[in-house]
């Protein structure tokens, strides 16, 4: 299994979360703490609640999509860790269903907001990472012994593009039917607790500290 660099991802991921803003001024701590909880529940539950939409002025249909976007990466994340070399559309909307079911399951808790200045409050989350990879490496194999074995004295690079691309397809299909046998099994490891700071930026907007989004989206899901 190929040990994914999230980083490549995760900015992707950052700038949709970067543009869920509220407007500058008058911001009070109850504010903060629900523009933390909207992202988080916008990005990974598709949940929009009406006070957060107004609060960041946008329309359901914006933060929809942006929850759509944000699983479309998260599927370019999952191909790269299970090193699928072409992510057909069929293959693409199977990842997405299953991500939409993984982060359905999405565990944290937004706490309080506390003003440290003028321009910044702290919002601490505690957040309970799911385990389904960690499940679905320790399962994995053993579960693509099949796969392995009938292709062992298969030369892949002699392999036309067809031929090619039905050999990814059925690893593929492997790895994506491995995660769902998986997701039943489906708990929470040791809780980890972090601190995200909202701050006023340059353009007077108040947004979430990418640094601090980055590091909480590396501990959602666990990636062993």
């Amino acid at each position: 299994m190929k040990r994914m660099k999230r980083s490549i991802a995760l900015c992707l991921v950052l700038v949709m979360a970067l543009t869920l803003t509220a407007c500058g001024g008058g911001v009070t701590a109850k504010d903060a703490t629900a523009l933390v909880q909207g992202n988080l529940d916008e990005i990974y539950l598709g949940k929009f609640d009406p006070e957060y939409l107004e609060l960041v002025d946008i329309t359901e249909a914006d933060a929809r999509e942006t929850y759509e976007e944000g699983l479309e990466v998260e599927a370019e994340v999952f191909a790269y860790y299970f090193d699928i070399s072409n992510m057909t559309d069929e293959i693409k909307a199977e990842i997405i269903d299953l991500y939409k079911e993984i982060y359905a399951w999405s565990k944290y808790t937004v706490g309080e907001a506390s003003k440290l200045d003028e321009s910044t409050y702290a919002v601490k989350v505690v957040v309970s990472p799911l385990d389904i990879f960690v499940l679905v490496d320790e399962a994995f194999d053993e579960a693509m012994e099949p796969f392995y074995t009938k292709y062992a004295n298969v030369d892949i690079s002699a392999m036309s593009d067809d031929e090619y691309n039905a050999y990814d397809k059925e690893w593929a299909d492997a790895v994506i039917s491995l995660c769902r046998e998986k997701l039943p099994e489906m708990g929470y490891l040791e809780d980890r607790s972090l601190v995200i700071q909202v701050t006023l930026d340059e353009d007077d907007y108040w947004v979430m500290s990418g640094d601090d989004f980055n590091s909480l989206d590396e501990i959602i899901i666990e990636y062993p």
